[in-house]
């Protein structure tokens, strides 16, 4: 079977954000063109090395080739609470993983979050199963945004 260079296709851009929370996790990916992104899930985050087992083995099952986590500062840039434990969560996966994983400012993605779930007339006692996913889904395509201005 020819690879996909062969076949005049380009490398897979196949990219997995991570919103990482103290309670839930969202993530979202996106296709191999980096062209559509999805809201994939919303996990309870739980332990560190388990939220990072399950994350590389998604990472293996969705064929991604990057991961993109987002990382929690404050509006002036300086570090808040949970920002040391997204780059410790971070550091785990690189070690879990081959892939690249990069850190992204996911600063308001939780705003924009909030404003499309209203928009869309969902009620409040639902966006915590979708909130945190769909903020994903925000932090990738503003990475993938990005990127294609590169």
């Amino acid at each position: 079977m020819p690879e996909e260079r062969d076949l005049g296709l380009p490398p897979s851009q196949r990219t997995l954000a991570v919103d990482w929370g103290g309670k839930r996790t969202g993530l979202a990916v996106c296709d191999e063109l980096g062209l559509l992104v999805r809201p994939l899930a919303v996990w309870p985050t739980g332990s560190r090395k388990s939220l990072v087992a399950r994350v590389a083995a998604l990472i293996t099952k969705e064929q991604v080739v990057r991961c993109v986590v987002g990382l929690s500062r404050r509006l002036d840039g300086s570090d808040n609470q949970a920002t040391a434990q997204i780059l410790a969560f971070v550091e785990a996966l690189r070690r879990a993983t081959p892939v690249e994983v990069i850190t992204w400012n996911e600063r308001l993605t939780s705003v924009a979050a909030e404003d499309w779930l209203r928009e869309q007339g969902i009620p409040r006692d639902r966006w915590k199963s979708r909130q945190d996913a769909i903020a994903a889904a925000i932090l990738l395509e503003d990475f993938l945004a990005t990127q294609a201005r590169r």
